[in-house]
């Protein structure tokens, strides 16, 4: 009699189709999850948008605060005179001539519609297939059917205002929400990392300071951005006499804050602008949109790029526009900011962690 019995190659089949059974299981557990999740992010889009919004205006307060402390401010009433000038700023145009400006912005926006009007007119009667956009009205109206219609928003007069004033709402939850977060954020980062397994915090935290701080640094450079094409719009425009140079170049530097597509919208509002005034001052209008460019291209930028890494226009246009058609304009503003701690996040914990590093760049 043998001590030893053979496995059956039966028994052995059963044992690799268990195992194969609970690794199927496992996979599609964990592929629902991920779905679920996505699903879930889908749906609170909106919510998420406003707390990533909430985080990176936390990061500028932040920033702000840091030069301030190098003046030898303490980090406390650095955050407070930081506060303070966001309320400042926020009430300075109410109380200087706010309903001027809302009027004038008004007017504004009024006369790039119908010179935008008129041109697809124009084009239409050049033979452009653009028809179907100025049937129906005069030339002053000709992008009336890009818009809503009047008499249905005269009508819903009560949903818009319900509306503006959520979007108000949205605003101050977005501003107490970075307060909160700016005055503690060692906080919510300890309560995130909390959540890991012990021989990975260290390492996690490590990863969410980083990604902190390439914001903030990219917050920083792109308020200087903003600030020269502003200063220099307002300049450039003045000297040509432009009609409300001050708030074209305004828009100009808040679009700024949108790579790729908001400089070519900014610059695209102030010829229309000029064209309202005559074809003269459009060319001159077109031709400071262009020293605005050139100013953008070899001086703000590379300003900027000095305090954080650029990243791909490739990808930068692709994910504005696939987070703009999935989560509107709001989604499309902060598609690059998000970009950024994203790669800081994948650059760190997988590239470096688990693939060894990146590949390196051999010079030719």
């Amino acid at each position: 009699m043998t001590l030893f019995q053979p496995r059956e190659p039966q028994a052995d089949r059963g044992e690799g189709s268990a195992r194969l059974a609970r690794r199927t299981v496992l996979v599609t557990a964990v592929v629902g999850a991920l779905v679920l999740l996505a699903l879930v992010a889908y749906t609170a889009a909106s919510a998420l948008l406003l707390i990533f919004a909430a985080l990176l205006i936390a990061a500028i307060f932040c920033g702000v605060a840091r030069l301030l402390q190098r003046l030898g401010l303490p980090r406390w009433l650095s955050l407070l005179v930081v506060y303070l000038l966001t309320f400042v700023l926020l009430i300075a145009p109410v109380a200087w001539g706010g309903v001027a400006l809302v009027q004038q912005f008004s007017d504004l926006l009024t006369a790039v519609r119908d010179q935008a009007g008129s041109l697809l007119a124009k084009a239409g009667d050049a033979g452009l297939p653009v028809e179907r956009l100025t049937q129906g009205g005069s030339e002053g109206e000709a992008i009336q059917s890009l818009l809503p219609n009047s008499g249905g928003l005269v009508s819903q007069a009560g949903t818009a205002l319900f509306g503006l004033l959520g979007g108000i709402g949205n605003v101050f939850v977005v501003l107490f929400l970075a307060v909160f977060i700016s005055w503690q954020p060692e906080i919510y980062r300890n309560g995130l990392v909390s959540l890991l397994p012990k021989d990975k915090r260290r390492r996690v935290a490590e990863v969410l300071d980083k990604s902190a701080h390439s914001l903030i640094l990219w917050v920083l450079g792109d308020a200087i951005s903003m600030t020269i094409i502003f200063v220099v719009s307002w300049i450039g425009l003045s000297l040509i006499g432009m009609n409300n140079s001050f708030l074209l170049a305004l828009q100009a530097g808040l679009l700024a804050f949108i790579p790729t597509l908001g400089p070519f919208v900014a610059g695209v509002i102030i010829v229309l602008a000029g064209l309202a005034q005559g074809p003269e001052m459009a060319l001159w209008a077109l031709g400071v949109y262009l020293l605005i460019q050139g100013v953008e291209s070899n001086v703000a930028q590379p300003i900027a790029q000095r305090w954080t890494s650029s990243l791909p226009p490739a990808l930068t246009l692709s994910v504005q526009i696939v987070f703009g058609i999935l989560f509107g304009v709001l989604g499309f503003v902060l598609a690059v900011p998000i970009v950024a701690v994203v790669v800081t996040l994948v650059r760190e914990l997988y590239v470096e962690d688990v693939l060894g590093g990146p590949v390196e760049t051999q010079a030719t």
